[in-house]
């Protein structure tokens, strides 16, 4: 696990002896640092030194990134209940000129100073980067993480010593990696409340000092602030209410729910809890699953729970197949459409119970998620994924449904 504390820095050089005060604007102080002998007028590229290429942050990346942040330490939740949170920026570099931060995906929230990181968050992080990078193929671009960020509640923008680490992962694999910093509480009028750090010398590792990078703006920063102001009492106004339907889609749908309708109507194997499973045999189970039939041998058994429902509906349906066999065999042809009719009847009457069942937990779903839906935008890898994860398991048992209905037609209509 990544332990982020953060706190004051004593080592820093001279250059970041006038780190920006509270309400001032950070982009103030690039003008300083441009000035040294290492560095150029602003705007001027030095392509030899990726730690002085500039950053360019869309409006998209800079909503997510105060939208998720003003959740926990804004002005109006008093000092002891802020909390820091912690995300990271997908973009591309363009031409080696500036990175272009196109989206900042919240990740998790931390305590007053510091973020932890559990294996859900590395797992989301890696999916958000094969998806990033599959979306790139497709849209023809350069798109890839290119860096994180985080917040400092009312401590300004540095890179504490553990910042420097989480950022080295960043940094020394991609020298042009941008890590943001915000802190709501140096946002006003003339400032955004955000900066862009890099480390200086990576190869120092946490004995490197960090610099302030040039941030550049899609949009004008009052025309930002207008309309980031807006949407951050939308976000306040309404981001109480979306917790609970969270709350409510976790207590209810999945532990209420989803739970009564494996319980009751389980059609899915599952491991047993003694059992570890090899990747290969983890394949094998969910072809199982979608096969629709029980393998030959039941010797899988051993190894999976078999829901209840699930065998009794194959069992029913391998009865009336053997059933239909044996009446064309014996030339009864006169009471095989009887016979067909009957067990029709009785298949659809035992697929009905969970269709209906799950529908109307679905429903219910739906109807949460519309309140959410506005806000998806500024919830973390946990309420995501909790989001996620109920419509992969609801939609996996539809589909399973569905074809157990479609096999018992093929059956019914040999």
């Amino acid at each position: 696990m990544t332990r982020q504390k953060k706190g004051k820095s004593d080592n820093t050089e001279s250059l970041h002896d006038s780190y920006p005060t509270q309400k001032s604007d950070i982009n103030d102080l690039f003008d300083k640092i441009s000035s040294t002998e290492e560095s150029t007028s602003v705007g001027l590229v030095i392509q030899s030194d990726p730690c002085l290429t500039p950053t360019y942050l869309t409006y998209k990346a800079y909503e997510r990134m105060v939208g998720y942040a003003i959740r926990y330490a804004n002005k109006n939740l008093s000092k002891n209940k802020w909390r820091e949170v912690y995300g990271i920026l997908t973009g591309s570099i363009e031409d080696e000129k500036r990175v272009i931060v196109k989206d900042a995906i919240p990740v998790c929230v931390g305590d007053r100073a510091g973020v932890e990181l559990e294996p859900i968050h590395y797992v989301d992080i890696s999916q958000i980067d094969a998806a990033t990078y599959e979306r790139a193929i497709e849209n023809k671009n350069t798109d890839f993480i290119i860096g994180w960020w985080h917040t400092h509640p009312g401590f300004s923008f540095f890179f504490s010593e553990v910042d420097k680490i989480t950022h080295l992962g960043y940094q020394v694999p991609n020298p042009f990696a941008i890590g943001l910093i915000f802190d709501h509480c140096e946002k006003e009028e003339k400032s955004l409340g955000v900066a862009a750090l890099r480390l200086k010398k990576p190869e120092r590792g946490i004995l490197s000092t960090h610099r302030i990078v040039e941030l550049q703006y899609e949009l004008d920063k009052k025309k930002i602030n207008q309309k980031i102001n807006k949407k951050i009492e939308l976000i306040n106004k309404n981001i109480g209410k979306v917790e609970k339907e969270l709350v409510y889609i976790e207590d209810t749908l999945i532990n209420k729910g989803l739970k009564q309708l494996k319980k009751d109507y389980g059609l899915i194997l599952v491991p047993k809890e003694d059992i570890t499973l090899t990747d290969e045999e983890v394949e094998k189970i969910e072809l199982i699953n979608k096969s629709y039939v029980w393998p030959d041998s039941d010797s899988f058994k051993d190894s999976y729970q078999v829901p209840k429902f699930r065998e009794k509906v194959e069992n029913r349906l391998k009865e009336f197949e053997d059933n239909l066999i044996k009446i064309k065999e014996s030339n009864q042809l006169n009471n095989i459409e009887s016979q067909r009719k009957k067990f029709k009847e009785k298949i659809k009457n035992m697929l009905d119970k969970p269709k209906e069942l799950h529908d109307r937990i679905t429903d219910e779903f739906n109807k949460h998620i519309e309140i959410i839906s506005p806000y998806f935008d500024y919830l973390d890898t946990n309420e995501r994924k909790l989001i996620e994860n109920f419509e992969e398991k609801m939609s996996e048992y539809s589909d399973i449904l569905v074809n157990l209905n479609k096999r018992a037609e093929e059956i019914l209509d040999t």
